[in-house]
């Protein structure tokens, strides 16, 4: 089964300067898919023939021998002798407009989601039961926390329109999970270029190389924080090398890494590369003994880059997290580490803050990831057991490796999305169907939920009233100081109490643990939600644990 591939933009291109996932993924999907397509013809659906002979052209780079057409926009009917049309993207109503005019059996509608927690994509999700959608159309989601993400936005926004206007009966797309794929074949060359890269880096045999790949960006895609922490405690025992491969928006992001490293993980050996050229990233790869990726923000819905790791026979150490947790086995794979939000209600002012075009995108999901703790403990055991034992990491890289050619090859991927679409065609060529789905109830602004409700299945748990608090007796107030003065602390993404404030609520928590419940009884000048955040966000840096709940 073959569907018209929606080509416009940078969806399928890698930018030089600040590519992001999407990007990866949309290049990655039209290389395999002019690879591995069971059509004869690979066909674009373009705005114009300039920009149909251009996907013609990147059709050709990546496979020469495959046959490439395409679509303008003005044949558009010429899609129903295709069946579907795919966008690399969120379906928009125009297209669901466009397919209503000439008929809901025309073709078949699906996307595919990446980031989720944007105001655009959002409010199209929000457009989805008003539009004219059929049971043959599909938002392909890559994740399953990310389908419980749209699912939930799917559901607000009917709930609204049955207390609103009564409405009673609603149509959506499909929503099946297929995650993103990598070339493991590409990947396999890395482990032998590991003698030449290392030695190209000045690594020695013993030292115990760990990889962060990807966007360098304490808001917006990892804080490094718990990372580095870790990592300091593994140099008691082992001469660390930390590979940072990626990039910076900006300088003072930058500088803000730097200092960060200085101060928590002085005794690391740091080594940053600029990941957007190939050559070096194979080089990192090549280099490494363990791939470690501590995602802690809403923005990331699957994460391409433990999968990369797997495929190239690393074991990995992930954050428990969004689409992580598809992709790694704990203790197969490598090791996932627990991760803690603040649960909703607390950050509904942050969402309506960022809807009414208060605060940018960048202060929205930089305030939202400082509500997400990792646990700093479980990463550093998790890397002290495979800094110690080379047959373990020997195991774990060569169990991911066949998980990633089983699983999330891009040769497995297109069949995936093939068979997706032969069922959409039989659903869309039956006599007759009478399926439709439905949705009740609704509350506040379906659209702008609270991130912490939104992204509950993101966390491995929520913060409850039973978890237990324990301040780090080996931090003296100085210590604590230090810490909370770092820009990779966050604090102005926080927002919600200044430095000496937190500094203050830090030194009252007091040397004993204590429950969550008692700690927000005892606090009456702050609001119970920001008190929930600070707690996390001291976690988040390691000032306090935070242990399960109490019986």
């Amino acid at each position: 089964m073959n569907a018209a591939i929606h080509f416009e933009g940078d969806a399928f291109t890698i930018p030089e300067q600040k590519p992001m996932g999407r990007h990866y993924a949309g290049f990655g999907f039209l290389s395999a898919f002019s690879r591995h397509a069971s059509a004869e013809a690979v066909t674009g659906f373009v705005k114009n023939d300039r920009t149909g002979r251009h996907f013609q052209s990147v059709v050709e780079n990546h496979v020469p021998s495959r046959r490439a057409s395409f679509i303008t926009s003005q044949q558009v009917s010429k899609l129903n002798g295709i069946g579907c049309l795919f966008t690399p993207s969120i379906i928009t109503a125009s297209q669901v407009w466009e397919r209503h005019v000439h008929g809901p059996r025309s073709w078949s509608l699906t996307g595919v989601n990446h980031t989720l927690s944007s105001a655009l994509v959002m409010d199209a999700l929000a457009s989805f039961p008003t539009l004219p959608f059929q049971p043959w159309d599909a938002l392909i989601c890559t994740s399953k926390a990310s389908r419980e993400v749209v699912s939930k936005l799917l559901q607000r926004q009917a709930e609204y329109l049955v207390r609103h206007l009564g409405a009673t009966r609603f149509t959506l797309p499909q929503l099946p999970v297929i995650p993103l794929g990598v070339n493991c074949e590409e990947r396999s060359n890395n482990i032998a270029q590991r003698p030449q890269a290392r030695a190209s880096l000045g690594i020695g045999t013993d030292d115990i190389v760990v990889l962060f790949l990807g966007r360098l960006s304490f808001h917006a895609k990892a804080n490094p924080v718990p990372m580095y922490l870790a990592l300091e405690r593994l140099c008691a025992r082992h001469r660390v090398v930390l590979i940072e491969c990626g990039w910076f928006a900006n300088e003072a992001i930058e500088k803000a890494f730097e200092e960060a490293r200085a101060k928590l993980c002085p005794s690391v050996r740091s080594i940053v590369l600029d990941g957007r050229n190939a050559e070096i990233s194979a080089r990192a790869w090549s280099a490494s003994d363990i791939f470690c990726s501590l995602s802690d923000n809403i923005q990331e819905t699957f994460g391409l880059t433990p999968i990369e790791a797997m495929a190239s026979g690393l074991p990995v150490i992930v954050s428990d997290w969004d689409g992580y947790k598809d992709t790694v086995r704990n203790g197969v794979d490598g090791f996932t580490i627990p991760t803690l939000s603040a649960p909703p209600g607390t950050g509904h002012k942050g969402a309506i803050r960022h809807a009414l075009e208060i605060d940018s995108y960048d202060v929205y999901i930089g305030q939202a990831s400082t509500g997400t703790a990792v646990d700093i403990d479980a990463t550093a055991q998790a890397f002290e057991s495979l800094a110690a034992d080379p047959e373990l990491r020997r195991r774990m890289g060569a169990a991911g490796a066949a998980r990633a050619r089983e699983a999330f090859d891009w040769k497995v991927i297109v069949r995936s999305y093939e068979r997706l679409w032969e069922e959409l065609a039989s659903l869309r060529n039956a006599e007759n169907n009478g399926l439709e789905t439905v949705r009740s109830l609704a509350k506040a602004w379906p659209a702008r939920p609270d991130p912490f409700e939104l992204f509950a299945s993101f966390p491995s748990a929520l913060l409850s009233l039973r978890h237990v608090v324990r301040v780090d007796p080996s931090l003296d107030v100085d210590d604590a100081a230090e810490r909370l003065s770092l820009k990779a602390s966050m604090l102005s993404a926080f927002g919600h109490m200044s430095e000496a404030a937190l500094l203050q609520f830090w030194q009252g928590l007091g040397p004993e643990e204590k429950s969550v419940e008692a700690i927000l009884e005892n606090e009456t000048d702050v609001s119970k939600p920001v008190l929930v955040h600070a707690l996390l966000l001291l976690s988040k840096i390691g000032l306090i644990r935070i242990d399960g709940p109490s019986e």
